[in-house]
C-alpha cells in the first residue's frame, strides 16, 4: 500500500511540473511572438564575417504579424513563417520561406532580444542551427540585427 501511494505522489508530482513546464513554456512563447510583432529596420547584417554594404541594410526592413513575416531589402521582397523556442539556450527559430527565391527552404536559427533590438543569427537551409551568435565560428551563416520601428 506505502508503495502505491509512493507511485501515486511520485506521478502527481510529475504531470505538475509537467503542467508547470508547459505554461513557462506557452508564457515565455506569447512574449516573444508579442515582442516580434510589427515593424523593425536592419541595424546590421553580417555573412561569412563580412559586414553588409551600408544601402542594404538602410533599405531593409521585416514586418512580422502572427507568425507570418514579410522582408523588403530595396525593391526586393519575400514572406515567410516563423516559430520560436524560448526555452533553449540560446532561444531557437525556424524560418520557412514561402516566396522568394528561397521559397519552402527552412532556415535555423537562434535569436536574443535585448529592449528594443532582436538579434537572430542563421545557418544556411540543410546546415545545422548557430550554437552562437557568430558568422566566422562556422556554424552560422548570417546575422541581422533589427531595431522596432
Amino acid at each position: 500500500m506505502r508503495n502505491s501511494r509512493m507511485s501515486l505522489l511520485g506521478a502527481c508530482v510529475f504531470v505538475f511540473g509537467s503542467v508547470l513546464i508547459a505554461a513557462e513554456f506557452q508564457e515565455s512563447a506569447e512574449k516573444d511572438m508579442q515582442f516580434f510583432e510589427g515593424s523593425f529596420a536592419m541595424v546590421s547584417s553580417e555573412k561569412k564575417g563580412e559586414k553588409a554594404p551600408e544601402n542594404i541594410v538602410k533599405s531593409a526592413t521585416i514586418t512580422n504579424k502572427n507568425g507570418v513575416h514579410s522582408v523588403k531589402v530595396g525593391e526586393d521582397s519575400f514572406g515567410g513563417t516563423h516559430k520560436i523556442d524560448p526555452t533553449k539556450k540560446p532561444k531557437e527559430i525556424d524560418s520557412t520561406d514561402t516566396s522568394g527565391e528561397f521559397k519552402g527552404k527552412t532556415y535555423l536559427g537562434i535569436y536574443k532580444i535585448e529592449k528594443d533590438i532582436w538579434t537572430v543569427c542563421f545557418a544556411l537551409p540543410g546546415k545545422e542551427r548557430p550554437k552562437t551568435f557568430s558568422t566566422n565560428s562556422g556554424t552560422g551563416e548570417f546575422i541581422h540585427v533589427w531595431k522596432k520601428k
